[in-house]
């Protein structure tokens, strides 16, 4: 989806009314076209806290973040919806997932994490042989 993105604000009118999980903040641009989005979902690092944040902030550390796009308005009348999934830079790159690509994500990082825990365990390990 080609995304022109202006200022956010929450002044912006809704152009149908918001969908269930708009957090009310919309990105717009000046034809009208809207841009509802969810709460932005957040894991960081070092920090290893996970937590839904309502604002645009930028978290301390790298970050992954993630939010359910609803495109409205005359030009994206066809465009579906999308979780919109970045590493932390709300202005860079960052990935589309429809339905599908957002269940093989979430089992690649169920994968992942289970990875991680498994480090974490061998960490302790080593920590405690060093004690």
């Amino acid at each position: 989806m080609a995304t022109k993105t202006a200022g956010r604000t929450a002044s912006a009118p809704a152009a149908r009314g918001c969908p269930p999980g708009c957090d009310g903040e919309h990105n717009f641009d000046c034809e009208g076209n809207f841009f509802h989005r969810g709460p932005l979902a957040v894991a960081t690092v070092p920090e290893g806290s996970a937590g839904r944040i309502f604002k645009d902030e930028k978290p301390e550390g790298p970050c992954l973040t993630a939010h359910l796009v609803v495109p409205d308005g005359p030009e994206f009348v066809d465009e579906p919806a999308n979780i919109s999934v970045d590493a932390g830079d709300l202005f860079g790159r960052y990935a589309e997932l429809d339905l599908q690509a957002g269940i093989q994500f979430v089992q690649n990082l169920k994968a992942f994490t289970a990875h991680v825990e498994q480090m974490v365990g061998q960490l302790a390990a080593i920590e405690e042989n060093k004690s």
